[in-house]
């Protein structure tokens, strides 16, 4: 992506008040050099070895863990980055609750039940969030990938749709929403995204 191109993407998610999310997974550090020198300083990260990698040449990026989480990995991951976006299992929130630590959080919805994806049911929902709670975990925000077979406008409103019902019952939840990707992050951003996540889309 061009950096006129770049400047048209981050104004119009700016004018949704929404956060841009470069996906940095596989990616040298000179690729992603012009996100930097731009001025952004949040990355998605799926890999711990990329992290590392472009932790040494971007040190002062905010680092968002992106990927299904691995309990063993789960105390690095707490200390090096600002944000979590893959919370699902009551274990992870055991574990976290014992490391009292300072990172934002979002739950993952598993909206269309799908399989092949992580993320709670919609179902175990309320129960994770209260569950959260007793453990002092207070979620910023819920996080979705839709089926790839899905209409993402029926997604991104079903999430948008239970995030207000918790914004209603929560007084102290912000309400994030942590959706949509390269092909789908506009009709995320009318329903509501407060982060798109979009790698793709910037190094074509």
């Amino acid at each position: 992506m061009d950096l006129e191109s770049l400047n048209k993407l981050f104004l119009k998610i700016s004018t949704y008040s929404a956060k841009l999310l470069p996906v940095v997974k596989n990616r040298s550090s000179d690729e992603i050099k012009f996100l930097y020198d731009f001025g952004i300083r949040d990355f998605g990260e799926n890999r711990i070895d990329d992290y590392e990698k472009h932790k040494n040449f971007f040190p002062d990026v905010n680092y968002h863990f992106i990927a299904p989480i691995q309990s063993r990995k789960l105390k690095f991951i707490s200390q090096n980055f600002d944000t979590i976006h893959t919370l699902q299992r009551k274990k992870e929130i055991d574990l976290l609750s014992k490391l009292q630590p300072k990172n934002t959080f979002f739950l993952q919805i598993n909206i269309d039940n799908d399989i092949n994806k992580s993320g709670l049911n919609v179902d175990s929902l309320f129960y994770m969030f209260e569950y959260c709670l007793e453990s002092s975990i207070l979620p910023s925000g819920l996080m979705t990938i839709p089926n790839i077979n899905s209409d993402p406008r029926k997604v991104f409103s079903n999430l948008s749709k239970l995030n207000e019902t918790l914004k209603k019952d929560y007084p102290q939840y912000k309400g994030e929403l942590s959706m949509g990707m390269s092909d789908d992050y506009q009709i995320a951003l009318d329903y509501g995204a407060t982060i798109v996540r979009i790698g793709t889309k910037l190094f074509k």
